[in-house]
């Protein structure tokens, strides 16, 4: 959720970790079509990202990675005001790329909310959010439409309510990110709709740990409207999913 959280003041459904969430997926081809293996292995952690939202108190989210058995668990939990929010991806990986089997989210806002749930029936034919945000930090480095002369990469997921979402994307620089939580090798790429081409998300990840998100700026106009940044990280090689 956070990433529909910082391209808006949310709606009850879109508030939380919908940033990063809310967007991701894959590429112009399936993920399946992917090749894997020039990515790192992934790794269990537990980080923490600050979300600046114009209009709203800042907010902290929570990810944590974790092994259960041959799948990962992905999961984010984040509040702001008076909501507060959660989204559980559970997927596996070969060297195909990732295979969605499981995906739940909820949110609650004034004490009333409500909860989502789809199985692997469901996700056949995209990821959902969280394991399409794991498979494109995992790419992004690769990615080829990085040149303007060359058509944007597409990317599709599903999103909470099992419906199919796409959003075109580019890669940018890659540098060398200095943050509280220590300094990462680097890659941002940019994404946006094709009915919205003024409004512009930046999600900034590192090859070395998939699923990480170091950065996410949302810019409407030209103008940065919400911000996202990684604050603390410790990684758990033996933390498993309960």
């Amino acid at each position: 959720m956070i990433l529909a959280s910082l391209r808006r003041k949310p709606h009850p459904p879109a508030l939380l970790p919908s940033l990063v969430l809310a967007l991701i997926t894959t590429s112009a081809m399936p993920l399946s079509a992917w090749a894997a293996d020039t990515s790192s292995s992934p790794r269990a952690f537990d980080a923490t990202y600050r979300l600046e939202i114009e209009g709203w108190p800042d907010a902290n989210i929570n990810h944590t990675l974790k092994r259960r058995g041959d799948a990962w668990i992905s999961e984010m939990r984040a509040a702001v005001a008076v909501a507060n929010g959660w989204e559980r991806s559970r997927f596996t990986i070969d060297e195909n790329g990732v295979n969605s089997s499981d995906y739940e989210s909820g949110y609650s806002l004034l004490g009333i909310g409500e909860d989502y749930h789809m199985g692997q029936g469901e996700l056949e034919a995209w990821p959902d959010r969280q394991a399409a945000l794991f498979e494109l930090s995992r790419q992004a480095s690769q990615a080829s439409c990085w040149h303007p002369q060359v058509a944007p990469c597409t990317l599709t997921y599903t999103n909470y309510k099992g419906e199919t979402k796409r959003y075109h994307y580019r890669r940018l620089e890659t540098t060398t990110l200095d943050l509280p939580a220590g300094s990462f090798p680097a890659v941002t790429i940019s994404l946006w709709r094709g009915d919205h081409p003024g409004r512009d998300l930046r999600l900034t990840f590192t090859p070395e740990v998939p699923g990480l998100l170091l950065a996410a700026d949302y810019f409407k106009d030209g103008e940065r409207t919400s911000r996202l940044s990684l604050r603390r990280l410790r990684f758990n090689d033996l933390a498993k999913a309960n």
